[in-house]
């Protein structure tokens, strides 16, 4: 059954639930053209009936590279299904095997993909993601969340936003965050700033707590008016500046023209708010990385003490 609303985008819900689709459609019914599903049998036929692009998706797209961007066409454009927000687990199948099932034939561009699970477990999002998902929501959710993730999947559709989340999806910070979660963060919560030789990123004993991420370009590392180190893209800038909110360490420039974008510190800490399920992983990664950044200083510090003890007792 379809509830047309001209103009709006077709958005198809299925759920185990028939209490769950009531729900999701009485959420969605005013802003968009629901399509409802049972089973995993059902989705799949819906999308052959009601998705009418072309399937170019994963031409050009060489195999291991499933993050390649393919080609938007006209077909595309106008194909007759936008969005599928299914259940995790099905009458016949889960939500992960639909959803390879459906990446096999459509990008993330093409056709997004939210899951929604009852579990707030950290395998049970990676699993999702990993089998192609955009993104997930955690039930019981506000009608406020769910439409915010639609919204965040429009942000999404950009090709050279989806690029450049792509990228910062590799940082150890973002490590398992949906990129279309990426692509909005970045959409909300920063800026690009393109830095000239010597332009400073960020000065020593500032209290800006925002966070520096270098993707194009080199920084240096000046600590008291010496370099002390180099910056390299893909990599992060003012760590524990922006998680301790203590003064900047050091000072980094660009040694290259280089490009930086800049996360906002207040506007991240609202992101994470809204974003529970998602600022867990971020939260932990983060720790993670600081943990690790901690243990290479603790190794240089040792280093040099040995080095020191050696030339005293010389």
């Amino acid at each position: 059954m379809v509830e047309k609303v001209p103009g709006k985008k077709k958005i198809l819900i299925a759920d185990i639930s028939p209490t769950v689709r009531r729900l999701m459609h009485g959420y969605l019914k005013d802003e968009f053209n629901v399509v409802e599903a049972e089973t995993g049998k059902e989705i799949l036929d819906l999308v052959a009936d009601l998705h009418d692009c072309d399937s170019h998706c994963m031409g050009g797209i060489k195999p291991g590279d499933p993050n390649a961007l393919p080609a938007q066409t006209e077909s595309c454009r106008k194909k007759g299904l936008d969005v599928i927000i299914m259940g995790y687990e099905l009458s016949d199948h889960t939500a992960s095997d639909i959803t390879k099932a459906i990446r096999k034939k459509y990008h993330k561009l093409c056709l997004p993909v939210i899951i929604s699970t009852s579990t707030n477990s950290r395998d049970t999002i990676i699993s999702a993601l990993d089998a192609g998902a955009n993104d997930v929501i955690v039930k019981p959710f506000p009608k406020e969340l769910l439409l915010s993730k639609m919204r965040k999947l429009e942000h999404a559709m950009s090709v050279e936003n989806m690029q450049m989340s792509e990228k910062v999806a590799n940082i150890p910070f973002f490590h398992g965050v949906p990129v279309s979660q990426v692509s909005y963060l970045l959409h909300t919560c920063g800026e690009m700033v393109a830095k000239g030789i010597g332009d400073v990123v960020c000065k020593q004993d500032d209290d800006n707590h925002d966070l520096f991420i270098l993707l194009d370009g080199k920084c240096e590392v000046m600590y008291n008016g010496r370099k002390v180190g180099d910056i390299f893209p893909i990599d992060t800038v003012g760590e524990m500046g922006f998680v301790a909110h203590g003064k900047r360490s050091a000072t980094v420039m660009a040694a290259i023209p280089s490009q930086v974008f800049v996360l906002d510190q207040q506007k991240f800490e609202r992101y994470l708010n809204e974003e529970r399920a998602i600022s867990e992983m971020i939260l932990r990664n983060i720790i993670l990385s600081l943990n690790e950044r901690i243990k290479k200083s603790n190794s240089m510090i040792n280093k040099l003490k040995a080095i020191t003890d050696e030339y005293l007792a010389d």
